[in-house]
C-alpha cells in the first residue's frame, strides 16, 4: 500500500491505497465522496 496525499474541496486528505486503486475508488471508498463521476 501507498500512501497518498490529496486536496479535495479545500480539505486535505491523507489516504493509504493499492498503486492500482483509481483515484475515483479511493474518493467513494474512502473519502465517502459519491458525487463524482
Amino acid at each position: 500500500m501507498e500512501s497518498i496525499r490529496l486536496a479535495v474541496n479545500g480539505k486535505s486528505y491523507t489516504v493509504k491505497a493499492e498503486p492500482q486503486s483509481s483515484l475515483l475508488t479511493v474518493l467513494r471508498d474512502q473519502l465517502d465522496l459519491t458525487g463524482s463521476k
